[in-house]
């Protein structure tokens, strides 16, 4: 039986995962094209919703796979993100914590606004548990919720630097 401390800690450890590194992703194709400076608007907002996808897509394969490796990260993450990420990720390898099954995810959408954007993605993560070797709760099921994220134009690539409200009117 878990005790109300175990939940309390699993439970801070889902949403810390889910406010640092919420977002979402595809079946973890890495051929993604380089990103570039868009020529329209529907452009930018393309290369930020595959900046998204890259991201969920490494999220859930380095999670799964329970080697906490963010190099893959560099691409989709600014600086001031990695930082946290290696850190919880350090907390992960520590317990032996290992998602399993695969969330799901849908419905990408973008705002850009010059060098700046938000994208958010609709997750339902109920059935991407996970095992460790300390004793873990399961949270309870929450069903679809919108994951959003700040992301800047640096150069002729968008990173990640934040994690966003959900732009109104955005529900799952």
């Amino acid at each position: 039986m878990l005790t109300r401390g175990m939940r309390t800690v699993t439970c801070a450890m889902a949403m810390t995962t889910a406010l640092v590194l919420g977002g979402c992703g595809d079946d973890g194709d890495s051929d993604l094209p380089a990103a570039s400076a868009p020529t329209t608007a529907a452009s930018g907002e393309d290369e930020v919703v595959a900046v998204l996808e890259a991201f969920w897509a490494e999220r859930v394969r380095v999670e799964s796979s329970g080697r906490y490796d963010t190099a893959d990260f560099s691409g989709v993450l600014s600086t001031t993100m990695l930082e946290p990420q290696r850190q919880q990720y350090q907390q992960y390898e520590e317990t032996g914590f290992r998602r399993v099954g695969k969330p799901q995810l849908r419905d990408y959408t973008a705002e850009v606004d010059g060098d700046t954007a938000v994208a958010t993605v609709c997750v339902q993560e109920d059935e991407w548990g996970a095992t460790a070797d300390v004793k873990i709760a399961e949270p309870e099921p929450q069903g679809w919720y919108p994951s959003s994220h700040r992301l800047e134009r640096t150069g002729d690539a968008w990173l990640i630097v934040d994690a966003a409200e959900p732009p109104a009117g955005v529900s799952c």
